[in-house]
């Protein structure tokens, strides 16, 4: 269910930070079904979904967009994260299945601000196909932006813009999307990072690794950690944030001004004042829409 969509070479930037891991065979689905923690099988052909890989202890390894362009072939999308990792982790529990695992280097990551042009289809749905270029919408109601995936030889002519990435970076975190390095691997749980916000995670498909966690954490109300957008200066990944002189969370990530980031908090109320180093900082609502599918 994919569109036609053609691209101006001259409105595409490449992002240096994204990584491609390729399933394909009979059983890709069935495999990355019982591996991952949303439902892969509720996807139709040409529509993806944000879904991660979670350790036994329910903390997460990774998150990933995932697109199914089809049921014998899958595409996981790694911001900031090394796809060899993930292949090697994977690898482990292939056994009788029936899938081949690898890591595409020939495809290279584009960012679209503004197209000219909008797609048709609803924007839990790529456009374009594998071999002219597919483009995932990530666009929100206040912004509007492509994700595009083109062969190496279309992208000859593109160059990188440091400034386009940082936007895209900014977009992300504004919307509530954690930018998580390969150190921040299996640190923290599903619940923490608020990523029910972009349904990446499902309670009704089933087993898979951490499923028990992420399931008795929710109906019992134990999540006592959540990710929220806060404002201040000069923030620092990894920076602890306090209410009147208590720890109560730590920054995941910022912007690249250093001016937004997402916190891991407790239970805070909107009134309270918090400081990060040496600077206050305020607590806000992140941007909605970036949720897929919608």
């Amino acid at each position: 269910m994919s569109d036609k969509l053609n691209f101006r070479p001259e409105s595409l930037t490449i992002l240096e930070n994204y990584r491609l891991l390729v399933l394909e065979g009979p059983d890709a689905v069935a495999f990355i079904q019982a591996q991952s923690m949303n439902d892969v099988k509720a996807l139709k052909d040409s529509q993806w979904h944000w879904n991660g890989l979670l350790n036994p202890k329910g903390r997460l390894i990774a998150l990933f967009a995932l697109v199914r362009i089809r049921a014998d072939l899958l595409y996981l999308i790694f911001p900031d994260f090394p796809a060899e990792k993930i292949h090697m982790h994977l690898q482990r529990f292939i056994f009788r299945s029936k899938v081949k695992i690898r890591v595409d280097t020939e495809t290279v990551f584009a960012a679209e601000m503004n197209p000219a042009s909008t797609s048709e289809l609803p924007r839990d749905f790529i456009s374009g196909d594998i071999e002219n270029g597919l483009a995932l919408d990530f666009s929100s109601g206040s912004l509007s932006r492509r994700l595009w995936l083109l062969p190496r030889l279309t992208a000859l002519d593109l160059s990188s813009d440091g400034n386009t990435q940082c936007l895209w970076r900014d977009a992300d975190i504004e919307h509530g999307l954690p930018r998580l390095d390969e150190n921040q691997s299996e640190l923290w749980t599903p619940q923490m990072l608020s990523l029910d916000r972009l349904h990446a995670f499902s309670l009704k498909k089933g087993c898979y690794p951490g499923q028990e966690i992420v399931a008795r954490t929710h109906y019992l109300g134990q999540a006592k950690r959540h990710t929220r957008l806060i404002r201040g200066q000069q923030l620092e990944a990894g920076a602890a944030v306090f209410r009147s002189g208590e720890k109560v969370g730590e920054l995941i990530c910022t912007d690249s001004n250093r001016n937004i980031g997402l916190a891991m908090l407790q239970s805070i109320n909107d009134g309270d004042p918090l400081q990060c180093g040496e600077n206050e900082v305020k607590h806000l609502q992140a941007l909605t829409g970036l949720q897929r599918p919608n």
